[in-house]
């Protein structure tokens, strides 16, 4: 591919991540994601006092639905920053990327990857999601959670019927194009 705006395209390892699309709006690939639920946020390491962080969260009331998820699927929050481009694998929401589809009922282990050098909160609207570390059964409850750069989260969620946005809540990041629909419909032959 070359070189594209000053990124040079045969730099990214496009192995890590075969499901985003090549183009602008990718400037990096996290060569090593990893989780970074147990760090505090940037510029918060030393400030002389405890931080509280996700890993620190636990479920109140047990969890609604216990179930192990029926199948696993990674997003990348992807970006450009010198471009202010954003977008998940690779594509802004003004391309008109397929919507995630999902299953109503289906329990799904959902996997954000952050290749951007920026925090990113991502927001679901109509769910909360467990993340996958806690006391089973207490796994903490969320509906948005923060992304660092290089990390990744891991979160369970009950897919509800309807078209939901799914975005990242830094509004600017949304607006320039991290945003997609998590489309939930029913089980095909089930009673409606």
């Amino acid at each position: 591919m070359g070189d594209m705006g000053g990124m040079d395209m045969n730099m990214l390892d496009w192995s890590k991540a075969p499901q985003i699309k090549k183009g602008p709006g990718v400037q990096m690939i996290a060569p090593m994601p990893m989780d970074r639920t147990g760090d505090p946020g940037l510029g918060l390491e030393s400030v002389g006092h405890r931080v509280l962080v996700y890993k620190d969260l636990i479920a109140l009331d047990p969890n609604p639905d216990p179930r192990p998820p029926d199948r696993a699927m990674d997003i990348h929050l992807t970006g450009n920053m010198e471009r202010f481009i954003w977008g998940f694998d690779g594509w802004k929401f003004s391309e008109n990327p397929p919507a995630y589809s999902f299953r109503a009922g289906e329990r799904v282990r959902v996997t954000l990857v952050n290749d951007s050098m920026m925090t990113h909160p991502i927001h679901l609207h109509g769910h909360f999601f467990e993340l996958v570390h806690g006391p089973v059964g207490y796994l903490p409850r969320k509906h948005t959670v923060n992304v660092m750069p290089g990390g990744k989260v891991s979160f369970d969620f009950t897919a509800e019927g309807g078209d939901w946005a799914f975005h990242c809540h830094m509004l600017y990041h949304m607006h320039a194009g991290m945003f997609q629909v998590f489309k939930v419909r029913p089980v095909e032959g089930a009673a409606a």
